[in-house]
């Protein structure tokens, strides 16, 4: 059987036999090497300290220019802004927008585009965006920084965020009187959060492309004018003009992150303004006991892990980078009423504006995009960080398990059926039948793979069936029809077991293919989304070493349990309850029952808004899910349940007849 039986590396070799009876040991000192590697990061000794690799960002020699008139600027842009905010209660107002950037100088258009919604029966959304570019004077438009700010109207569900659009207008003012920028300024402001941002970034680098409109559910439309090559943005989001913090957002579309120079910059700038800021900062609270350093680096590390696992951007910017531009939020919470403020409170927005004058300034003397630093990387805490050299490790010892295990279980294969094969094949001679040709052999190649196809093709439905037209014609909500369609066949697969019986030995040998096709994926999942791949494999590994398919190693109470286990890492039973507890964290005053309705509705929720942004922004969670996650599932459900009985009952046959005891020959008695 090739390599793998080469018979310098086969049973009979006294190591690998020893580790084939010791394999779960072995594989579950792996799992703990990974778990454990992992939480030592968060030690001050194992992970490093942040600093600027790109020299030309020099952001401490930048000397602020912005003056306590950009301030007044923007107080009173606030104040008009209040004005028209009456008049517009669900909509933007895009002609005072307009005309402030006209105002200002600045080249501006307007940008609209369409939204099809997948499952609204033929219903189409219309927005516009509003957008100026300021030309670069001392260089042709080959190179652009982008600032935006969305746009929220007042009866959005989201915080209140309309002082950042005065600011940017503010600072718009401010970068048109000055003649050193090398590359072009554009400021943007959105609408219907990551939608307007989405649309507007696809007509800037794919508006020239010719769109199939029929099976297109986003229409960005084209834009009137663009300038260079996109190589920074920042996302500004602020609640008001006097501002307590600043959190800095990084987390993008599908995990992706920003480069950590950009990161530094922006807290480097921040610190030398007096502003505070940081990763998932939040307001101070007394606490009645102070955590460890350990503790905290370990709560921000999880924390962020977590956030990435999603794939789901926390901001504007996190769409920036499926274009290979490094992008962040800046986002300012509002000042409490109670905390004092330091210095004059008509010059609150100074810091804010000369700390994003800074950024700015630092960007446009990049040569070059960021690429000196690290792309993949784990935030401990605000100075502290973890590359990915450091972190890798920890889900490839998660991984290896699986793979070690297939290539014990592989080197025993024939080992093991070779005896019980052979019993088949004398049994059926006994009987006067041929012999199965697939016992014969052994290892029944071909049904395994038209099993395996079987169930990955169950995958690709969960994928494409929501979006047939068909099913969208149907009168459900996007919810109920997307859940329904992922139930039936999740059904499918649980029955899937019960009525398939693979021949002899093809447990074994599906249970070594279900092994290395989960090992790839994982690995596949951690290079392109570490967080995810990390944390499905601490839920998952346990029950793969627990997997067997031999009755002499898996005793009845270990079968029951793993079975049980199986059940509840279903896809779809793990989401329920991701959200039971996040619905129980935030509604900890909810009936059970309301509690378990809440949470089974969210859940619902969840389904749908992952397959709409799946089609709509690019985020592959759900095709994830649908596609690897769910076949993985059915795989381990019929290794868990399904068990050896032809090929055991031939062995117990041939076992009985040879401890037969054999009856003595009789002597003959010599007669003379």
């Amino acid at each position: 059987m090739g390599l793998l039986s080469d018979p310098s590396i086969s049973t009979q070799n006294k190591l690998v036999d020893s580790l084939a009876k010791h394999v779960r040991k072995v594989c579950s000192g792996f799992y703990v090497l990974g778990v454990v590697w992992l939480a030592c990061l968060a030690l001050p000794e194992f992970n490093h300290g942040t600093y600027l690799s790109e020299n030309a960002l020099s952001p401490g020699l930048v000397y602020p220019e912005i003056r306590i008139d950009s301030n007044r600027l923007a107080s009173q842009l606030l104040e008009e802004l209040q004005r028209e905010r009456k008049e517009h209660q669900s909509t933007t107002p895009h002609a005072w927008i307009t005309a402030k950037f006209n105002e200002f100088g600045l080249e501006t258009h307007t940008h609209n585009y369409t939204l099809r919604y997948p499952f609204g029966g033929g219903k189409e959304y219309h927005g516009k965006n509003i957008y100026g570019i300021l030309r670069a004077p001392r260089i042709a438009s080959t190179e652009g920084i982008v600032f935006t700010a969305p746009y929220r109207a007042p009866t959005s569900v989201h915080p209140d965020i309309s002082p950042s659009v005065p600011l940017l207008l503010a600072f718009a003012d401010f970068a048109r009187r000055k003649n050193y920028w090398a590359k072009d300024l554009i400021f943007l402001v959105t609408e219907q959060e990551q939608l307007g941002m989405q649309a507007w970034l696809e007509a800037y680098h794919d508006g020239d492309r010719v769109m199939n409109v029929s099976k297109a559910y986003l229409l960005p439309g084209n834009l009137p004018a663009r300038a260079g090559s996109l190589q920074a943005a920042l996302n500004i989001e602020v609640q008001d003009l006097e501002i307590d913090y600043v959190d800095v957002k990084i987390e993008g579309l599908n995990g992706k992150l920003p480069n950590l120079d950009m990161f530094n910059l922006v807290q480097r700038i921040m610190a030398r303004e007096g502003i505070t800021s940081g990763y998932k900062q939040t307001l101070r609270k007394k606490r009645r006991s102070n955590p460890t350093v350990f503790e905290k680096n370990l709560r921000q590390m999880l924390s962020m892990l977590a956030t990435q696992s999603s794939g789901v951007p926390n901001g504007n910017h996190g769409l920036f980078h499926r274009y290979r531009i490094d992008a962040l939020t800046i986002a300012a919470a509002k000042r409490q009423t109670h905390a004092t403020l330091k210095g004059n409170a008509g010059s609150a927005a100074v810091p804010l504006l000369k700390a994003i004058e800074g950024i700015a300034r630092s960007l446009n003397n990049l040569l070059e995009r960021f690429h000196q630093s690290f792309f993949f990387y784990v935030i401990v805490n605000n100075d502290r960080y973890i590359s990915i050299g450091d972190y890798m490790p920890a889900l490839v010892a998660l991984v290896a398990c699986a793979f070690f295990k297939a290539y014990l279980t592989w080197s025993t294969l024939d080992f093991e059926l070779q005896p019980a094969a052979t019993a088949t094949a004398s049994a059926e001679t006994q009987s006067g039948s041929e012999p199965d040709t697939a016992v014969e052999d052994g290892l029944p190649y071909g049904s395994v793979l038209i099993y395996l196809t079987a169930v990955l093709l169950i995958g690709y439905l969960g994928n494409v069936l929501p979006l047939q037209q068909y099913f969208l014609e149907i009168p459900m909500g996007a919810a109920p029809l997307t859940t329904s369609v992922l139930s039936f066949l999740t059904l499918i697969g649980f029955i899937l077991p019960f009525v398939v019986v693979l021949p002899a030995g093809g447990l074994e040998l599906l249970h070594v293919g279900f092994l290395l096709i989960f090992g790839c994926s994982l690995i596949v999942i951690g290079l392109l989304n570490f967080a995810l791949g990390f944390f499905v494999a601490v839920l998952t590994v346990p029950v793969v070493i627990a997997l067997e398919t031999s009755e002499k190693n898996w005793n009845g109470s270990m079968r029951n349990l793993t079975r049980l286990i199986t059940v509840l890492l279903n896809p779809m039973v793990v989401v329920y309850l991701i959200v039971l507890c996040m619905s129980f964290y935030q509604f900890p005053e909810l009936k059970l029952d309301k509690l378990l309705l809440r949470a089974a509705t969210a859940a619902m929720d969840a389904s749908a808004y992952g397959l709409i942004d799946c089609v709509i922004y690019g985020n592959w969670l759900y095709f994830v899910v649908s596609t690897v996650f769910l076949p993985l599932w059915i795989l381990c459900w019929t290794l868990a349940l399904s068990k050896r009985r032809e090929i055991a009952d031939y062995s117990d046959n041939e076992e009985a007849q040879r401890r037969k005891p054999k009856p003595q020959p009789q002597t003959k008695l010599k007669t003379n």
